[in-house]
C-alpha cells in the first residue's frame, strides 16, 4: 500500500478542526439558558446551569481541547466524499461519534484506573469519579439529539438510530469482555476472543460512522458492507497499534503512560500471544505480574521484557499489515477511484505506522 500524494495528518488536522467548530455549535463551551433551551427544551420550572457547565461542559471540553486524532469522524467525511458526497453536508452528523467517542474515553479511564489521557490527567482524576462517569454517559446520548435538527428522511434517520443502539450495544459487551479479562474473571483467551473484543469495542463505532456516511449517500448494500468490513479492520488494526505503542512507544509522543497495560492487568493481542508462546515458567511469571495489576516500574519493566522475548509485538505488527491489507483489497475493487479513495487508502496506512 503506498499512501500516495497525500499527508494524512495534514487531512486529519484539517478535518478535525472543522469536525471541533461543528461539536461546538451543538454543544457550546458554556450553557446559558437560551442554549440549554435549545438544546433540550424549555424548562417546567427554571434550569440551574452554572451546575451543568462544571459538571459536563468544562470536564468534556477539557479533553476536547488535549486534541486526538479525530479520525473516526474523518473517516466518515471522507468515506461520504468517496460515495459522491459533499463535506458540509455530512458535518454536523459528525457530532455523533466523536461526542460518543469521548464520552467512552473517559468512562473506560475510570473503570481501567488509568492515570493520563492525552497527555494530561485523566478527567477522573481532576473532577472526580461521580463527574467523569455521568459526563460520559451524558455524551453516549446527547448528540444524538443531531438527528432532530438536520435535514434527512425519516427513514434514515430511523436507520441511524437501528445502528446507533447496536454500536453502543456492541460497545458495552466489548468493554465487558475487556474488564472480565484483566480482573483475572477469565484467562483461557485466544486470539480470536481478542479479535472479537476488539471489533466490538474498537471497531463499532468506527462501523458506525461508515453507516452514517453510507445511509446519507444512499450506497449500495456490496459497498456498504465492503466499507464497513474496511472500517472495522482498520479500527482492528488501530487497536493493535496502540497496544504495541503501549509496550515500546515513546511516552512524549503517545501521551499514556507506557506500560499501562500491563499495570492494568490487559489481555491484548500481544499479552495473548506471548502467553502462549513463552517457555511456561516464563509465561506463568508473566501471567502473575499482570494478575497483580501492579504499578511497580521494576515489574512492569520485568514483563515489557518478557514481551519482547516472546516475538509478541512483531507478530502484533503484522497482524495489523494483515488486516487492512486485506480490507482494502476488497474495498479498492468496488469503490471508484478518486482522491477521497486515495486519502482512504492514507488513513489506513497512517492508523497502523503512527507513532501517537
Amino acid at each position: 500500500m503506498n499512501s500516495g500524494e497525500f499527508n494524512i495528518i495534514d487531512v486529519l488536522e484539517e478535518y478535525g478542526r472543522k469536525i471541533t467548530v461543528e461539536i461546538e455549535k451543538f454543544i457550546p463551551r458554556k450553557f446559558d439558558e437560551k442554549s440549554l433551551s435549545n438544546l433540550i427544551g424549555e424548562p417546567r420550572f427554571s434550569y440551574e446551569v452554572e451546575s451543568l457547565n462544571k459538571s459536563i461542559l468544562d470536564p468534556f471540553w477539557d479533553l476536547m481541547d488535549r486534541g486526538g486524532k479525530r479520525w473516526r469522524p474523518a473517516l466518515m467525511i471522507i468515506v461520504y466524499e468517496a460515495l459522491g458526497g459533499k463535506m458540509e453536508d455530512i458535518l454536523p452528523l459528525t457530532t455523533i461519534p466523536e461526542t460518543i467517542h469521548n464520552g467512552t474515553l473517559v468512562v473506560d479511564d475510570v473503570e481501567d484506573q488509568s492515570d493520563y489521557r492525552r497527555g494530561k490527567p485523566c478527567i477522573h482524576k481532576i473532577y472526580g469519579i461521580d463527574v467523569a462517569i455521568n459526563m460520559g454517559n451524558t455524551m453516549y446520548f446527547l448528540p444524538l439529539l443531531v438527528l432532530s435538527k438536520i435535514n434527512l428522511s425519516d427513514d434514515k434517520k430511523l436507520r441511524i438510530l437501528e445502528e446507533y443502539i447496536k454500536t453502543m450495544i456492541e460497545l458495552s459487551i466489548g468493554q465487558a469482555m475487556d474488564i472480565a479479562w484483566h480482573r483475572g474473571l477469565v484467562d483461557n483467551i485466544s486470539e480470536e476472543h481478542y479479535m472479537q473484543m476488539t471489533l466490538f469495542k474498537t471497531g463499532a463505532l468506527a462501523r458506525f460512522s461508515v453507516k452514517i456516511a453510507c445511509i446519507v449517500a444512499d450506497a449500495s448494500k456490496e459497498i456498504e458492507e465492503k466499507i464497513s468490513r474496511f472500517s472495522e479492520s482498520i479500527a482492528v488494526a488501530f487497536q493493535i497499534q496502540d497496544d504495541v505503542l503501549n509496550i515500546v512507544g515513546e511516552e512524549s509522543k503517545y501521551g499514556k503512560e507506557i506500560g499501562g497495560d500491563i499495570k492494568e492487568g490487559k489481555r491484548t493481542l500481544i499479552v495473548v500471544k506471548a502467553l502462549r508462546t513463552l517457555p511456561p515458567p516464563k509465561a506463568e511469571r508473566l501471567r502473575e505480574i499482570l494478575n497483580l495489576r501492579t504499578d511497580d516500574n521494576n515489574l512492569i519493566r520485568e514483563a515489557i521484557s518478557l514481551l519482547k522475548e516472546s516475538g509478541a509485538i512483531e507478530y502484533a505488527k503484522k497482524t495489523c499489515i494483515g488486516l487492512v491489507s486485506n480490507a482494502w483489497s476488497e474495498l479498492d475493487r468496488v469503490l471508484p477511484d478518486s482522491q477521497a479513495k486515495q486519502k482512504l487508502k492514507a488513513l489506513a496506512e497512517f492508523l497502523i505506522s503512527r507513532e501517537f
